[in-house]
Order: C-alpha cells, then sequence, then structure tokens
C-alpha cells in the first residue's frame, strides 16, 4: 500500500512538472514573438499598485490618516507623514489586497499577454549615488520588491502573461506629478543633477538583471512620462547608456519615451533616435491620451479623431516600432455605451497600425467592482465597452 502510495505520488508530480515545463515553453515563446514583433502586446497597467496613487486608490488603507492635501502628491509626501511605524503596515496591506494572482487570472481571460508594473527607484532598496537625498529612497515602505518578484516569478508564468516594468518615479523625479512620488511636488529635478540620472541607470540595470532568467519578464520602460522640464539631451544619453549597460548581459526589450508634449511623429527627431540593426529590441513610447488639452470635444469629434488623426500619426511614423504605453477611453465627453465602444475600436484599431502593441491605463481602481468608470479596464470588459 506505501509503495502505491508513493507511487501516486510520484505521477502527480512528474505531472506538476511537465504542466509547468509545459506553460513555460509557452510563455517563451509568446515573449519570442513579441520581442520580434509577430505578436503585439496586448496588455493593461497595474497602476497604483506598487507606485500608490491616490486618486485611483483613495478607498485604501494605504491613505488612512492622511490629509487629501498630502496623499495627492504621492507615495514620498504621505510615508514622510506617516512615518514608518504607521505607513509600513498600511502601504503591506494595500500591496496585499489591491494587486493578487485573481488579477493576472483575469486579465489572462480577458486574452491580453502583457501587465506593466509601475515601480519606483526605491524598489531595489539602494541608493550607491551621493548627492541630492542619497537615504529618500529609505523614506518609503520597504518590501515593494517581494510583490514584484511573485509577479513575475509566478503569477505571470502560472497565467501566461509577460511583465514590462516602468521606471515610473525616478530619484528627484522626471515630471514632479504625483505618480513620479517627487519629494519637491509640482517641480521635476531628475535631469539636473547627475547623481539623479546614474541613480536610474544603476536602478534599471539592477532590475533586469535580477529578472533576466525569468520567462515571464518581457523588458523594461525606462523612465516614464519625461516632462519638458527635462533635459532632452540629457534624456536621449541616458537612454543610451541604460542601452550600453543592459544590453552586456540581456536582449529583454527597452521602451524609450520622448518628452511628455513630443507625442507626434515629426517631434524633435526621435524617429531617428536609436535606429536599428544598430540598436535592437527598442520600442518608441507614447501616450496618447484625448483627454488633457481636448475638454470640450464632444464623442464624435473625439471618436473622428481616432479614427483619423491618430491613425495617420502612427503611419506616419518612421522610427522604431510604436508602443502606446497608456491610453484610455476616459474623457470629459458624453458618451452611450454604444458610442463608448466604437470609441474603443476605433483606438485599438489605429494601434494595429504598429507591431508594438499597448498596454491600457488601467486595470482597476480600488474597489471598483461594477462600477462605470472608464479609467478601469476591468469595469470596461465587464460592461462589454472594451471588446478584445
Amino acid at each position: 500500500m506505501a509503495k502505491l502510495m508513493k507511487m501516486h505520488v510520484c505521477l502527480i508530480l512528474f505531472a506538476i512538472n511537465i504542466f509547468m515545463a509545459t506553460a513555460q515553453s509557452a510563455l517563451q515563446n509568446l515573449k519570442n514573438d513579441v520581442k520580434a514583433g509577430r505578436v503585439p502586446m496586448r496588455g493593461v497597467n497595474l497602476g497604483g499598485w506598487l507606485v500608490a496613487e491616490y486618486w485611483m486608490t483613495s478607498a485604501s488603507p494605504a491613505w488612512n490618516g492622511v490629509p487629501e492635501s498630502i496623499a495627492n502628491h504621492g507615495e514620498f509626501k504621505t510615508m514622510q507623514h506617516l512615518g514608518h511605524a504607521k505607513g509600513d503596515s498600511q502601504f503591506k496591506t494595500h500591496r496585499d489586497t489591491y494587486i493578487t494572482e485573481q488579477d493576472f487570472r483575469e486579465i489572462a481571460a480577458a486574452k491580453m499577454n502583457t501587465v506593466r508594473i509601475p515601480v519606483g527607484y526605491w524598489i531595489t532598496g539602494f541608493d550607491n549615488q551621493p548627492g541630492g537625498d542619497p537615504d529618500g529612497w529609505k523614506v518609503y515602505a520597504p518590501g515593494g520588491i517581494n510583490y514584484l518578484d511573485r509577479a513575475i516569478r509566478e503569477w505571470a508564468p502560472r497565467n501566461n502573461v509577460l511583465v514590462l516594468i516602468s521606471l515610473h518615479a525616478a530619484k528627484g523625479s522626471q515630471n514632479g506629478n504625483d505618480h513620479s512620488s517627487p519629494s519637491d511636488p509640482g517641480n521635476s529635478h531628475w535631469s539636473q543633477y547627475p547623481e539623479n540620472v546614474r541613480n536610474t541607470l544603476d536602478a534599471v540595470e539592477w532590475l533586469a538583471r535580477r529578472y533576466n532568467n525569468d520567462v515571464g519578464f518581457l523588458g523594461i520602460g525606462l523612465i516614464n512620462e519625461p516632462m519638458r522640464t527635462t533635459d532632452e539631451g540629457v534624456l536621449k544619453q541616458f537612454y543610451y547608456d541604460a542601452y550600453g549597460r543592459i544590453r552586456q548581459f540581456s536582449d529583454c526589450l527597452l521602451t524609450v519615451a520622448p518628452l511628455l508634449y513630443q507625442q507626434g511623429p515629426y517631434d524633435s527627431d526621435w524617429a531617428r533616435f536609436m535606429p536599428p540593426p544598430q540598436f535592437h529590441g527598442i520600442r518608441h513610447e507614447w501616450h496618447r491620451y484625448q483627454i488633457w488639452g481636448y475638454e470640450g470635444w464632444n464623442k464624435d469629434r473625439l471618436i473622428s479623431y481616432a479614427e483619423n488623426e491618430l491613425k495617420n500619426d502612427i503611419k506616419a511614423w518612421k522610427g522604431n516600432w510604436l508602443f502606446f504605453g497608456e491610453w484610455s477611453i476616459a474623457s470629459s465627453a458624453s458618451f452611450n455605451d454604444d458610442d463608448l465602444r466604437r470609441y474603443a475600436r476605433a483606438q485599438i484599431a489605429a494601434f494595429a497600425e504598429s507591431p508594438g502593441g499597448w498596454t491600457y491605463w488601467t486595470w482597476k481602481f480600488y474597489n471598483d467592482d461594477g462600477s462605470r468608470n472608464a479609467w478601469s479596464m476591468k469595469a470596461m470588459l465587464n460592461r462589454g465597452l472594451i471588446q478584445l
């Protein structure tokens, strides 16, 4: 009897190993196809998870006891207010409950293949660059890396989903907004001080090394939404330097973002930046929201814009394959359900003009099940307003 039981256990373990090997092989094939441009990224951002944003997670325990005026400035100011005695446990609960493996299951079931995960420079747990505030990373609640490990090494492989890391919050802040967790809200100092840039180089290299051999790891967005206050020359040199460091050991996908106002085919010389074959595995990242600057546009004008101007801009682009790292059907216009479906279809059809693909902003808000919030892809999928 004992021998039969032992044999039964061995057969189960063998079957599990076969299943895991098959799943890993399928995910590796998907990664190869995405990197080669045979399959576009079709996915969603896990916004507000490892770089918390109050406007989309205000119901989270992370913000307990934090005035809205402070919470709206992001994690640094929030943790500075709370201190580790309170803040560490509140952010741990936030990270534990906001995104779980169930989200990965639902994303995979919706026929998406990629999640983009925003992180901050402090996730590395070090700052080896003197100058500025070398202890700034210590203000944050520790342990964020454990969740990124779990996402890339457990949840992604089990659900056949790839992870693109986005360096959302750089030391010194590249845009001054809450999602870059500035210590000086409203101001960006990233490109003004070499130690900030060197810290970001250290961070993206460290992340690439940590996950280079993980099948669920697709690549890194080297920096998110640098604003016009960022020096364009410093930004481009950063991309060259990051590429040089990472390509010494990895062929992971890398995305480069222009300054946030440079979202067109003829802006600066981005279409000639880091061209193949000298550079490989690069995506040029646009965030073409039809929200800010489009106030007062009605639904018909927005739909027409997506069907025409947006599509034409993508067709006119001559640089590295475009990747739309953030987009949304949220707007200030009044849409009925049929028109909102048409608006979503128009944007997705425009993005199909490039092999790079897209990730929607964002997967969900905190506790938004059943909502009609157009920022929440989960809500839009549940209501049939985005159809993949």
